[in-house]
């Protein structure tokens, strides 16, 4: 199939032949994935439910018009663009599926990274610890 001189877009017209490279793309656009519904009741957060059954929480502190929100502004949301995306219109804020995934994505990773680099540093310091001074002086000097 012939590609575009842009990356990640192709030059046929024929829905068959679309087919993203992007994970979270096939995802949604090939394998369905849809929001269907989103919790504003609690304070900072949308619990955003998908119909995959899961439930990803993202803070509305990224978002200045979410964030001023009052509880009924941000209970005035509906569901865009086929159930990938949520629309505050009032509130003129409009937020992807895609999106969502990418923040949750990034927010996992990071905990994953932060639990490796603390058992990695309690993992040092024990075997600092169980290693005698003068075992430490002598390995130094060898170095």
């Amino acid at each position: 199939m012939p590609t575009s001189s842009k990356p990640g877009t192709r030059t046929s017209a024929r829905t068959g032949d679309l087919r993203s490279d992007d994970n979270l793309d096939q995802l949604i656009h090939e394998g369905g994935l849809r929001i269907t519904d989103v919790d504003t009741s609690k304070r900072g957060a949308l619990l955003v439910r998908l119909n995959s059954g899961t439930v990803i929480s993202i803070a509305t502190a990224p978002y200045g018009s979410l964030r001023k929100a009052t509880a009924a502004q941000l209970a005035d949301w509906e569901l865009i663009a086929d159930g990938t995306a949520v629309g505050w219109e009032r509130l003129n804020e409009h937020l992807s599926l895609k999106g969502f995934l990418l923040t949750q994505v990034k927010l996992e990773l990071a905990e994953r990274l932060r639990a490796g680099i603390k058992r990695s540093t309690s993992s040092e310091r024990s075997a600092k610890r169980a290693t005698p001074a003068r075992s430490r002086s002598r390995a130094r000097v060898k170095a």
